[in-house]
């Protein structure tokens, strides 16, 4: 496969009392948020957002 290119995504998981949060280390963007206790997944790929302890913010 020469002279193509892998593009590598790095995430890294944060957990939260409310739940856990996904981000993708380079770009710093939140990719996914699950939250706590039903699992509930919140794509977070096409929005601008930010989350901290007390949840999460759509900007």
């Amino acid at each position: 496969m020469e002279g193509n290119v892998i593009s590598l995504r790095l995430w890294e998981v944060y957990q939260f009392f409310w739940g856990t949060a996904v981000r993708e280390r380079r770009s710093g963007k939140w990719i996914r948020a699950f939250l706590s206790p039903s699992g509930q997944e919140i794509d977070l790929s096409d929005v601008d957002a930010e989350i901290h302890e007390n949840g999460i913010e759509f900007l």
